[in-house]
C-alpha cells in the first residue's frame, strides 16, 4: 500500500538522509542552504530602501521645480460605464432557448373566462 509522503517514516527516512553526510540528499540541502544564506548577505549589502526613497525624492524635487514654469494640464482618467446589462449565462439560455416572436405578446392568449 502506498505511502503518503507526510507519514512518520517517510518523514524520518528523509531526515535521515539528509543529516547523513555524504548522500546526495544531504549535499542537496547543503547547496540549497548555501544559496539562501548567498541571498541574505546579498539584501544586508544592498542599499537600504530608505536611503533610495531620499534619492528618488531629492530628483522628483529638481524635476519639480524645473516643470513649475510649463503649464500643466492633467487630463482626467476615462470613465468607465458599470450601468450595461451584465450578460449572466442564465440570460444567454434564456436567448438560445426563446422562440422568435414569443417576445411582446405575439403568443398565444389566454381565453377570458365569462363570469
Amino acid at each position: 500500500m502506498a505511502k503518503s509522503l507526510r507519514s512518520h517514516s517517510k518523514l524520518a527516512a528523509r531526515n535521515a538522509k539528509r543529516y547523513t553526510e555524504g548522500t546526495d540528499y544531504a549535499v542537496t540541502a547543503a547547496a540549497r542552504l548555501q544559496q539562501v544564506s548567498d541571498r541574505l548577505k546579498q539584501r544586508l549589502q544592498a542599499p537600504k530602501l530608505s536611503e533610495t526613497n531620499k534619492d528618488d525624492e531629492e530628483r522628483m524635487d529638481d524635476a519639480n521645480d524645473n516643470d513649475k514654469d510649463a503649464d500643466m494640464q492633467v487630463e482626467a482618467p476615462a470613465k468607465i460605464s458599470t450601468s450595461h446589462p451584465h450578460d449572466s449565462s442564465k440570460d444567454r439560455w434564456r436567448r438560445k432557448m426563446r422562440k422568435k416572436g414569443a417576445r411582446h405578446g405575439s403568443g398565444k392568449k389566454r381565453r377570458q373566462a365569462a363570469w
